[in-house]
């Protein structure tokens, strides 16, 4: 499963697993979210077409680069550098055992409870 790495300043934010598709913007209802004033409500969408991983841009004010090239859209693949205002997004097949335990942990009804799903 292919996953959606988050990166600001050089430190890893998150990790999103890819489905069909991941929107990417300022607003609240975008799945990965980016707090950046040079970054769009609604900026790019990465979605799983039949050629493969593209990024596309939403018609965002600042655009996308995908490896240092200014683009509107492109096919990604395994550690292509996505810059979007100030982060970095990079595509990755597989994350660590120890991260991906961490992903599996699952808020409980009972506050400050947690659990990790089996």
């Amino acid at each position: 499963m292919p996953y959606i790495q988050h990166q600001f300043n050089g430190a890893t934010v998150s990790h999103y697993e890819l489905g069909e598709q991941l929107t990417i913007g300022r607003a609240a209802d975008n799945h990965i979210l980016i707090d950046d004033a040079t970054v769009s409500g609604h900026h790019a969408v990465i979605e799983k077409t039949e050629a493969g991983i593209q990024i596309r841009d939403l018609g965002s004010t600042n655009g996308i680069r995908v490896n240092g090239e200014k683009a509107s859209s492109a096919l990604i693949n395994e550690n292509d550098v996505i810059i979007i205002g100030t982060h970095t997004l990079c595509l990755i097949e597989h994350i660590s055992d120890e991260l991906q335990k961490t992903l599996k942990i699952k808020k409980s009804w009972i506050p400050g409870l947690y659990y990790t799903a089996r």
